[in-house]
């Protein structure tokens, strides 16, 4: 496969028109037509571009070895929101839960715990949570910032809704 057939593929994937795969990368769309069919080679800047607005593995795209986008944290978040159906607030928790700090994390899970200890007795029942490690995380910059993102989510989930 060409490297005009991948950006070819790679366009499909993300269900794209070659006009508006064209203008988020700053190329018309019969530049576009011309590389996908072999007519054109591409650029070192056109690669670039591409990688860098479409999160694509440059290493892929020059010679289809190896996965098609690069694994960062907003693309394996994507991808786990899509295979279980997460919307934004559900996102947020979850990029909330990675954000906070080792010790608040277990806060968070110790309360978990507790709460599906109580709806399901078969369960070993885990340390109980503190009003003190409570309080604290409740206090802390990290649990603030899950509860900003939360609101954000919310917000434009009204928004986008109606």
């Amino acid at each position: 496969m060409t490297i005009g057939e991948r950006i070819k593929v790679l366009r499909k994937e993300k269900k794209l028109w070659m006009e508006d795969f064209g203008s988020v990368i700053g190329m018309g769309k019969s530049a576009g037509s011309r590389i996908e069919n072999g007519v054109n080679g591409t650029t070192d800047q056109t690669i670039r571009s591409i990688c860098r607005e479409f999160g694509v593995n440059e290493h892929w795209l020059r010679t289809g070895e190896g996965e098609m986008f690069e694994q960062t944290r907003e693309t394996v978040l994507d991808k786990l929101c899509a295979e279980y159906d997460l919307g934004a607030e559900h996102r947020a928790i979850v990029e909330g839960f990675l954000d906070l700090t080792p010790q608040d994390r277990d806060v968070v899970l110790k309360y978990f715990h507790n709460v599906f200890s109580r709806s399901t007795s078969q369960r070993p029942s885990p340390q109980p949570v503190s009003d003190a490690e409570v309080q604290q995380t409740i206090e802390s910059p990290s649990y603030q910032e899950l509860c900003e993102k939360k609101k954000q989510a919310e917000k434009e989930s009204c928004t986008t809704a109606g």
